[in-house]
């Protein structure tokens, strides 16, 4: 018996999946620091892309791949980990992560509407 969670997330939106996550949390973050009248600089730090491999890890599970080929799920996800790692401390102005952020969202959004429209359409092997 399948979940109705697991239905498999497109491969070229699972690969884009760790940069929107990234940006659309840098975003809001850019976000919430201007509402709060304290504007600044947003400093990308390895919790957010640690965060973004363990999504990236967890969505690339439910993709279909031929039993050879799973381990590709989690050499993705390390390098996603490893890039934050590296990437930790850099800091990304305010209008950079704002004018990504709020577009990675809508984007990211609309993937998501998407793959559950599919998923109402297509039944779920039992």
């Amino acid at each position: 018996m399948q979940c109705a969670v697991r239905r498999p997330l497109p491969l070229l939106s699972w690969v884009a999946l760790p940069v929107l996550f990234t940006a659309v949390v840098l975003g809001l973050t850019s976000v919430g620091q201007l509402l709060l009248s304290s504007p600044g600089d947003t400093v990308l730090t390895s919790a957010h892309m640690g965060t973004a491999a363990g999504v990236t890890a967890m969505v690339g599970y439910s993709i279909d791949r031929p039993r050879g080929w799973r381990w590709l799920n989690w050499l993705y996800a390390f390098v996603v980990f490893v890039a934050g790692i590296v990437l930790h401390g850099m800091i990304v102005p305010a209008i950079l992560a704002i004018g990504l952020g709020i577009p990675s969202a809508v984007v990211l959004l609309r993937i998501t509407w998407l793959h559950r429209s599919i998923g109402k359409h297509t039944p779920i092997p039992s």
